[in-house]
């Protein structure tokens, strides 16, 4: 076997901005066919009616008909792989014999591992497959999240943030090519930041770890923007950074 059969998958989603994270993932393997898009239930169902496929990426959470009991109405054997921001559906898409279960934000590396699993559950999971994977799958993309600014949604790397200033009802997040200004809490953006690359320095601050050129006990500095410590996160802040200088 030279080439590894190409997977049909259809995504199942109402959030634009969350297929088109699944879609962006699916571009860096290339045994996957992504053949459709579905905003709900209903559309994927009329979708099902005349078209095979065989894996599906559903979301849990959708009006109309949510995706568990979506799941009820498709056949046994369909592969699922399900994607949700809320991580107490996982019990439910388990007892209905999901794939894997993905909670948002997905990044490639926990996208990929599902893909895998997908495989085996296909059937496509043998010794000459692994080492076609191996040849034609590459992982080229960096970590990344998707920024929604007043008029598009960007796509970011998780090594350009440099830190992140909350403004209000806003937040800055600085990097060297540009700033973006987006309608998010830095609370928010907080959670969806992994806490091994990035350190919450105070109230209105986040700053990215490899960025850091200096500190003391009241500042962090990096080459753009200096980043207070706040007396609340002092001792976290200041036992992390003590940590990595070791």
């Amino acid at each position: 076997m030279t080439a590894i059969t190409k997977i049909k998958c259809l995504l199942v989603d109402d959030e634009p901005l969350a297929r088109s994270v699944i879609r962006e993932h699916c571009t860096h393997i290339d045994f996957l066919e992504l053949v459709g898009e579905c905003r709900n239930a209903i559309e994927a169902t009329q979708f099902l009616a005349h078209n095979k496929v065989d894996l599906i990426f559903l979301d849990i959470q959708m009006p109309y008909l949510s995706g568990i009991e979506f799941t009820k109405q498709v056949k046994p054997s369909q592969a699922i792989i399900f994607t949700t921001a809320y991580s107490e559906y996982a019990v439910d898409g388990f007892e209905l014999d999901a794939i894997d279960y993905l909670v948002k934000p997905i990044n490639f590396e926990r996208f990929f591992k599902a893909i895998t699993k997908a495989m085996k559950w296909l059937g496509l999971e043998g010794n000459e497959t692994k080492e076609t994977i191996k040849k034609e799958t590459v992982i080229r993309e960096k970590p990344f999240l998707y920024l929604k600014t007043s008029d598009k949604v960007v796509r970011v790397d998780l090594d350009a943030i440099i830190a992140v200033e909350s403004q209000g009802h806003y937040v800055r997040v600085y990097s060297f090519k540009k700033n973006y200004v987006i309608h998010q809490s830095i609370s928010e953006l907080d959670e969806r930041l992994p806490s091994n690359l990035f350190i919450r320095t105070h109230r209105s601050f986040i700053v990215g770890i490899k960025h850091i050129t200096s500190y003391n006990t009241a500042l962090i500095e990096t080459k753009i923007v200096k980043v207070p410590i706040g007396r609340n996160f002092k001792p976290d802040v200041l036992k992390r950074l003590q940590l990595l200088t070791v």
